[in-house]
């Protein structure tokens, strides 16, 4: 971690006017997936002050969600993210003992993706109907499913992406070969077969590439590097008259102690610097890891998250984001709908109070 990486002034960032809506159609339909909790042996997510406090475990759920989209006429659906396999197991014995060492999971077979679709009421999309399947980026808790979906599903990731995975050796690839070689499509943000309706990119709010991927602005998929290469996030329109959003923050950052701008942007915590097991015992020393390959990229991503949030017709959430469990009441196996309802149903008052409550699992 560099030692002069620190958080970026949100309101230093240009910022441009998110485009206003044309059509009450402009809009996309998004479903909230709580596919388990992942407990990190010792905190990883978001810095405390004492060693003691470092050692001890963090938790978190893992979010994937449903995009529908009404073009044409015809619907299509979209999974950003996948969620994680309910058992380390199933991504081979090395990497198994990888993960294991690092962290537990809480993730029943019902839970995992692509069963968790069919086993909601009434389901928000089964693996038939799904057009595509978008990835944040390639870590395997938003990418562990995806050979278990038909590989004829397009799957499309942030650019720089298959670069990072291509020269990246076997043993040593983010997720495992046969699961990235799956789909018979892979494609980047603005390659040829991945542009839905964009044109190119553009300036969108405070991030300085965002690309539209149904043609309305109902979608922009948004470049925020700083934790691994391609990682992206989604601006999501969900209303018109008056236009909100909502952004799904992917990785950007692990807590919402990291970016909420409530009830200042200085209070923001800052994101852990941890002690990999092979620096010895959790407790026994600060450590140099964190969860981000270039943080100084990433405490700029974070402040473009921060900033977007700043915005009243906005609300950000994170993959890990656990304080929304108990705010909006939902468990493991379970959906979250009606975002197009979320400004008018105060889903964000807490955060704009600075109340953060503990997570309950």
């Amino acid at each position: 971690m560099s030692a002069h990486a620190h958080h970026v002034d949100p309101l230093s960032l240009p910022f441009v006017p998110i485009p206003a809506s044309t059509s009450p159609d402009a809009v996309v339909k998004l479903t909230l997936l709580h596919c388990g909790e992942l407990t990190a042996r010792r905190v990883m997510f978001r810095q405390r002050t004492t060693l003691a406090e470092m050692a001890e475990p963090e938790m978190g759920p893992i979010f994937a969600w449903v995009v529908e989209k009404t073009v044409e006429g015809r619907t299509e659906k979209y999974l950003w993210d996948l969620g994680l396999v309910s058992d380390f197991k199933k991504f081979g014995p090395e990497m198994a003992a990888a993960s294991e060492v690092m962290a537990s999971i809480n993730i029943p077979e019902s839970a995992q993706l692509p069963a968790l679709l069919t086993n909601l009421s009434p389901p928000p999309a089964t693996p038939d109907t799904l057009t595509g399947i978008i990835l944040s980026h390639a870590h395997p808790d938003h990418a562990g499913t995806l050979n278990e979906f038909p590989a004829s599903i397009p799957v499309i990731a942030g650019p720089g992406t298959k670069a990072w995975m291509d020269s990246t050796p076997d043993a040593e690839k983010p997720i495992p070969p046969w699961v990235w070689s799956h789909p018979d499509f892979i494609g980047e943000v603005g390659d040829e077969g991945a542009k839905g309706k964009g044109k190119g990119w553009q300036k969108v709010g405070s991030f300085e590439a965002a690309w539209d991927f149904f043609g309305d602005g109902s979608l922009y998929l948004m470049q925020a590097p700083g934790h691994c290469p391609g990682h992206q996030v989604a601006l999501c329109r969900v209303s018109t008259s008056p236009d909100t959003y909502v952004l799904l923050g992917g990785d950007t950052c692990h807590s919402r102690h990291i970016y909420t701008p409530f009830p200042t942007p200085v209070a923001r915590s800052d994101i852990a610097c941890w002690a990999h097991p092979a620096e010895g015992p959790a407790g026994s020393t600060k450590g140099t890891h964190t969860m981000h390959v270039d943080v100084a990229e990433a405490y700029k991503s974070i402040a473009k998250l921060t900033r977007m949030e700043m915005e009243a017709n906005v609300m950000c959430v994170l993959a890990h984001e656990g304080e929304l469990t108990e705010e909006l009441g939902f468990g493991i196996g379970e959906m979250k709908q009606g975002w197009e309802k979320w400004k008018e149903s105060g889903w964000k008052k807490g955060k704009e109070k600075g109340e953060h409550p503990q997570p309950k699992y």
